[in-house]
């Protein structure tokens, strides 16, 4: 799994303990920017009369079905990242999962090597 690191690091997401997606941290991608993704699908659902239940329902389904393609080693598309995200957020908005499966990582330093 590629970690993709921006100028501000990077947001991983871990599902079932395995490391399901990694998104890059920049000025314009921030935290806050993908957290409001789960915001969206949920206002998105509950504007089409869906009810909570049937939103947690749906959205742990695709997220086990991306879990599903990683741990049997199935190409997951862009795409599928991204609707993962979105499905995360919005598990965790609801609290159906915790912080635990969220880790931020700094941006790298790179050392300096002195060859003298």
């Amino acid at each position: 799994m590629t970690i993709y690191e921006g100028s501000n690091g990077s947001l991983n997401l871990f599902y079932n303990d395995t490391l399901i997606s990694s998104f890059p941290l920049t000025n314009k991608k921030t935290f806050t920017r993908y957290k409001y993704q789960g915001h969206y699908i949920i206002l998105k659902s509950m504007n089409e009369k869906l009810k909570l239940k049937q939103i947690i329902i749906t959205l742990k389904s695709f997220c086990d079905l991306i879990y599903q393609r990683k741990i049997n080693n199935q190409a997951i598309r862009k795409s599928d990242h991204q609707m993962f995200l979105s499905c995360f957020f919005g598990l965790f908005k609801l609290k159906q999962i915790d912080e635990d499966n969220i880790l931020i990582m700094n941006k790298k330093k790179k050392k300096k090597i002195n060859l003298s």
